[in-house]
């Protein structure tokens, strides 16, 4: 018995450690929705996402948008990770997939780009 595919988990690593890059993160984000903010105390022992925002991608009428989790998470001491993931109950469906292998990666890339903007000395 064949399982449907799964979206995929997609990442990008910026250039900035965890407790700067969650500024930036909350202000670049900001517009597609609240972050959750888990206790300070979990991040250090694990590693947990240290912003998580839980979004829509559009979808073309009449399906109904896709979820999405957008995350924040320490990649290094001075490296952190913006990741995109399906938040979809179960497997997706494959217009669901369709969407999400469309519209995540410009998702994701438009989200690290704008932190890498803000960088100092790029523009």
């Amino acid at each position: 018995m064949d399982t449907p595919p799964a979206c995929g988990y997609l990442s990008r690593v910026v250039d900035l450690p965890v407790a700067i890059a969650e500024v930036l993160f909350d202000d670049v984000t900001r517009s597609l929705g609240p972050a959750d903010r888990p206790d300070p105390a979990t991040i250090s022992t694990v590693l947990l996402p240290a912003r998580r925002i839980r979004t829509q991608l559009p979808a073309p009428i009449p399906f109904p948008s896709v979820p999405v989790e957008i995350e924040l998470a320490p990649w290094s001491r001075s490296r952190s990770e913006v990741a995109v993931r399906y938040a979809g109950k179960g497997r997706p469906r494959a217009v669901a997939r369709r969407v999400y292998e469309a519209a995540a990666p410009h998702l994701l890339d438009g989200v690290t780009a704008a932190i890498n903007a803000r960088l100092p000395g790029r523009s």
